[in-house]
């Protein structure tokens, strides 16, 4: 026999991978999640940001260009190749500043400089 488990008020059983009332999440996960990481890092071996610098170092994360907590799609367009440096002071640096007063205008430049660089 199993002990009794404490549940807070309002709580239901759900299946584990579904999303809590009212949450929106626009990751990817599994499969899917991993075959575009997957083919970042392909298209992108070297880190974005060193490249920019003159340095090749290997890309080893995959980032969001504009993050998903600030309205960032997680289509192909707003992603990166950064190494695992870049990306720490790329995280630190929005965690400290916060989302840009321009971020739909930045959103909806990425996405058509990405477009009209692929066709």
């Amino acid at each position: 026999m199993r002990p009794p488990v404490f549940r807070p008020p309002g709580w239901r059983e759900r299946k584990p991978w579904q999303l809590q009332d009212g949450r929106k999440d626009r990751r990817k996960r599994g499969r899917a999640g991993m075959r575009d990481r997957a083919q970042v890092l392909a298209e992108e071996p070297f880190c974005r940001l060193c490249l920019a610098a003159g340095l090749h170092v290997r890309a080893t994360v995959v980032d969001h260009i504009i993050p998903l907590a600030w309205g960032g799609s997680d289509e192909r367009w707003n992603k990166q190749a950064l190494c695992t440096a870049c990306h720490d002071a790329k995280s630190a640096a929005e965690r400290k500043n916060g989302p840009p007063a321009d971020i739909a205008r930045r959103l909806a430049k990425l996405k058509a400089d990405w477009l009209a660089s692929t066709s």
